[in-house]
């Protein structure tokens, strides 16, 4: 039985209920300690989860001292701190993304992973779910073709509230980036695990970018306001080293979120709001399109092999998350999701910010 430390509730979104109810699925794994800057906060997670077996923790330590493995949710600028000390205290560590503000700041967080040889993974969860496993598949069996070009939009609405007070996600030295790092993360590591193979490498990238809601309240500050200083709005066109081109936007004050791969063989089109299921319009790739767009289910072989897993969105992808991890620390397993993964993430993140601060397209390695 693996003991589990969970470090951060959130006030808001509160990430690490994903990542509880995902644990309480496992049977070989049990959550012993919670620790929150407030430790109001802790207890009532322990009580909304009903997590018998977990106390909470006056610090981080404490966490160490009762856990083999813990999952950080805690604001950006926190992870590298918290990972570094939980590798050195001889814990597993799985760190919500995006890993840092920087990709400087990811070193030494990777140092640690391999000095302690400490299973060390980052939270880039969204390929588990069903509609990109199978979107994968297609490509992978060359059912596009040779892919022309992308377009991904991911994002979400409650930020669009000028109402919503002054969060850490606001501040850029807390977050780094703000819609760019939240959801381009994701939206840069699906890109590249799906299509890394046939396209190669990101190579260029030029982003704009906006605050469209400049200063909010403060919170715990009544009728105070204080700037917002990163973006909630991010664009970036990308070209690969095989010359396919990509083109994201991510938006905290309202987005949808879609992918849509375009190829000589027809287009795959995944929409957010339907997980479980593709959008397939086939092409001929030496003539026109051969047929009508078709809704197409996910197969069942990809929903992963695990009866257990909730067949509910986002829930099932947070559960392979956490079952990955724990198989990686029971099974010697490996994973992709390492903490040079995220840093490799940070990366491209990083260059785009960079694009959009200059004005110019960066190039990449």
């Amino acid at each position: 039985m693996i003991k589990i430390g969970i470090i951060g509730t959130g006030n808001t979104i509160g990430i690490a209920g994903m990542h509880i109810n995902a644990y309480k699925l496992c049977p070989d794994a049990v959550i012993t300690a919670v620790y929150d800057i407030l430790p109001g906060r802790a207890q009532s997670y322990i009580d909304q989860y009903e997590l018998k077996d977990a106390v909470v923790c006056k610090n981080e330590q404490e966490v160490f001292e009762k856990c083999d493995a813990v999952s950080i949710c805690t604001p950006n600028a926190t992870h590298v701190e918290l990972a570094v000390a939980a590798l050195k205290a001889g814990c597993h560590v799985l760190c919500e993304k995006p890993f840092a503000p920087t990709a400087a700041d990811c070193g030494e967080a990777v140092k640690y992973a391999k000095l302690t040889q400490k299973v060390a993974m980052i939270g880039l969860c969204y390929r588990d779910i069903p509609g990109f496993v199978y979107m994968k598949k297609l490509i992978d069996e060359g059912a596009v073709g040779k892919v022309f070009f992308v377009r991904e939009e991911q994002g979400g609405d409650r930020i669009g509230n000028p109402q919503v007070k002054l969060e850490w996600r606001m501040e850029k030295d807390l977050s780094g980036p703000g819609a760019l790092a939240d959801f381009g993360s994701h939206m840069m590591d699906i890109c590249d695990y799906l299509l890394r193979d046939s396209c190669g490498r990101i190579r260029e990238v030029h982003c704009m970018q906006d605050k469209l809601i400049p200063e909010r309240e403060i919170i715990g500050s009544p009728g105070q306001m204080g700037p917002v200083t990163n973006d909630d709005v991010s664009c970036w066109n990308c070209r690969t080293e095989k010359g396919t081109l990509y083109s994201f936007t991510a938006s905290r004050i309202g987005a949808a979120f879609m992918l849509e791969i375009v190829g000589s063989g027809g287009k795959l089109t995944f929409h957010g709001a339907r997980p479980f299921e593709l959008t397939v319009q086939r092409k001929d790739p030496d003539g026109g399109y051969s047929s009508k767009p078709e809704v197409v289910p996910v197969p069942q072989e990809c929903y992963g092999p695990d009866e257990i897993a909730p067949r509910e969105s986002m829930a099932i992808n947070f559960y392979y998350e956490i079952r990955q991890f724990l198989d990686v620390i029971q099974k010697k397993r490996t994973t992709e999701l390492t903490f040079e993964r995220g840093r490799y993430i940070q990366e491209l993140i990083e260059a785009a910010q960079r694009s959009a601060d200059t004005g110019e397209t960066v190039s990449l390695f």
